[in-house]
């Protein structure tokens, strides 16, 4: 897990960033704004059920299926963008970017850290159980999902700052809290190794879907 202040930190962006979307989409209504306010809200309300959830209830399995449709909807409002070219040099254009790809990336590393846990729960592990498989699966998981959103999603860099962000907050706290180094170490390898992967090749997102 990233330590807490990661958690606060893209949680007062991201939803800052939704609050200054929809205030902009009430006042001066686009087509591009209505086109991804469908999935945009879908994200919106399943975060507010899941992290209701997490708080009250505290399934790691239901946190990890809550988490699935969020992940679906904010990366189909990635692929609206990017298929309209993303960043076209707008303010109005650059917050949607931000929103999204941030939202998206931070979205892949909850969904990334919950597949250990759900594993745990269901082999009845607890939280120190084979701490080395738990964070394969969860690079591995990221791993994926980083090379899938490139791929398929978009060509956003956003998502790759909010995934580093959140692997960056796996580090610190394995550093510092867990004293689990060579944990950490692993987790900073596997995510410089992500974000150089998309800096040196690129992305096709979008367009491998619309030619």
């Amino acid at each position: 897990m990233p330590l807490g202040a990661f958690f606060g930190i893209i949680w007062t962006v991201v939803f800052s960033a939704y609050f200054i979307v929809a205030l902009i989409a009430i006042l001066k209504p686009r087509h591009l704004t209505d086109h991804i306010a469908p999935p945009l809200a879908i994200a919106g309300i399943g975060n507010v059920v899941w992290m209701i959830s997490s708080q009250t209830i505290g399934l790691v399995w239901l946190d990890l299926l809550l988490l699935l449709p969020i992940l679906f909807a904010i990366w189909e409002a990635a692929i609206r963008i990017d298929r309209v070219g993303g960043f076209d040099g707008t303010g109005r254009r650059l917050l949607l970017c931000v929103l999204v790809g941030l939202l998206s990336g931070w979205i892949s590393a909850a969904v990334s850290i919950s597949v250990p846990g759900a594993m745990r729960y269901f082999l009845g592990r607890g939280p120190t159980d084979n701490v080395w498989q738990s964070l394969w699966m969860a690079l591995g998981t990221a791993s994926v999902l980083a090379f899938l959103f490139a791929r398929f999603v978009s060509r956003s860099l956003w998502f790759f700052v909010a995934l580093g962000w959140g692997l960056l907050g796996v580090v610190l706290n394995n550093w510092t809290r867990t004293e689990l180094h060579g944990l950490a170490i692993t987790t900073a390898i596997v995510g410089a190794v992500i974000i150089t992967q998309r800096l040196r090749k690129g992305a096709h997102g979008s367009t491998l879907w619309t030619g």
